[in-house]
């Protein structure tokens, strides 16, 4: 039987909360908080106060708040109407709402 994302082990970082350095999710990863370093997880909502600064890797991520430096998503990005996108971004498809904002490079996989 195949394990889904939500059968995963998964991680909240609450507003108000900063984590700092390496953290690796199985599962998803919902951010209200403030991580600054490095986060792999299978998925990723930035909520409208989260805030990502670093290396990003994850197969899906969905941005209302802020994220920033590095991206790799190897599925789908979506950056919602609050959501800002700085640094490079990899992806393989984005989609960004009006009023979302990208400011960077952008690498679409082949």
């Amino acid at each position: 039987m195949a394990t889904s994302a939500n059968d995963l082990p998964s991680l909240t970082i609450g507003s108000g909360v900063t984590a700092k350095g390496v953290l690796h999710v199985p599962g998803k990863a919902t951010v209200y908080g403030t991580i600054e370093g490095e986060l792999t997880a299978d998925e990723v909502l930035v909520g409208s106060t989260g805030k990502v600064h670093g290396k990003l890797r994850a197969r899906r991520v969905d941005v209302l708040g802020q994220l920033g430096e590095t991206i790799d998503c190897q599925e789908s990005l979506v950056i919602r109407q609050s959501g800002k996108v700085t640094g490079k971004l990899d992806y393989s498809e984005i989609e960004i709402e009006k009023g979302g904002e990208f400011v960077g490079q952008l690498n679409k996989r082949g």
